[in-house]
């Protein structure tokens, strides 16, 4: 089964990074819980953007 990924998932995922980034630094081990949530929303945001915004080769 194929998830996809909709644009209120994607814009949840964008909310919920930007509550994350003040809470996780270089200094959080990768095994926390929100290290782990901000990676997981990170995904959701980098695979909608390159399903929805791909970015082509140029032609030269």
């Amino acid at each position: 089964m194929e998830k996809t990924i909709t644009e209120t998932i994607y814009k949840t995922a964008l909310l919920r990074i930007e509550g994350l980034l003040p809470l996780v630094s270089d200094e959080t081990a990768i095994y926390e819980r929100k290290a782990i949530e901000l990676k997981i929303m990170s995904e959701i945001v980098i695979e909608y953007e390159e399903s929805q915004f791909p970015i082509s080769i140029p032609l030269l």
